[in-house]
């Protein structure tokens, strides 16, 4: 909320100052018949320029058009009459005159915040991207750290039965005829 207060503050200021000196300058008798002027001309006329303006800096923003219209409500109350149906008109087309500021802005300003947001997005999906790259090496590291731990532990896959002899196996059954063979060779006797 802060952050909005900042970046709508310089445009309010503008367009209150506007909004309440120029009718003092349409109070003179000279050219108090021309006070329509500011109310058709100069006052849409800030409202374009500066919703404009914000829009080429922050981007479209339609909470910023209501600036003008509740600016204008003061300027209404002391300098033309108060609530009547032609000032209500009014505040309508200063609305309608700072949305269409901010398409004009948009549309007419707005390629060097759009080439900066780019650039901007381009390097945050750079970072992303390289971060990544580091998340897929640390977890290639781990898992082959991982796999060499396994290996370590004596965990591993060569078969030695395959190149032991046959007489280091242990036969699967015997015979008594084989086990005497065995011990007359050993010169002992079974009994």
């Amino acid at each position: 909320m802060e952050n909005l207060i900042k970046r709508y503050l310089p445009y309010a200021v503008t367009i209150l100052a506007i909004f309440l000196l120029v009718p003092l300058i349409f109070r003179a008798p000279a050219l108090s018949a021309y006070y329509s002027v500011a109310l058709y001309f100069i006052f849409p006329g800030a409202a374009i320029i500066s919703s404009a303006l914000y829009c080429s800096k922050h981007g479209m923003d339609f909470l910023f058009t209501l600036i003008a219209p509740i600016i204008y409500i003061p300027t209404m109350l002391i300098y033309y009459g108060g609530f009547n149906f032609a000032n209500i008109i009014l505040l309508a087309v200063y609305l309608i005159a700072g949305i269409f500021g901010l398409f004009l802005g948009d549309i007419a300003l707005g390629d060097k915040r759009r080439q900066k947001e780019k650039k901007e997005q381009e390097e945050a999906e750079k970072v992303l991207l390289e971060e990544k790259r580091k998340a897929d090496a640390e977890l290639e590291r781990i898992t082959e750290e991982s796999a060499q731990a396994k290996n370590d532990s004596g965990d591993d896959d060569f078969d030695y039965s395959k190149y032991a002899s046959n007489t280091d196996k242990a036969p699967t059954h015997s015979t008594e005829d084989e086990i005497d063979a065995i011990l007359n060779e050993y010169g002992t006797d079974k009994r």
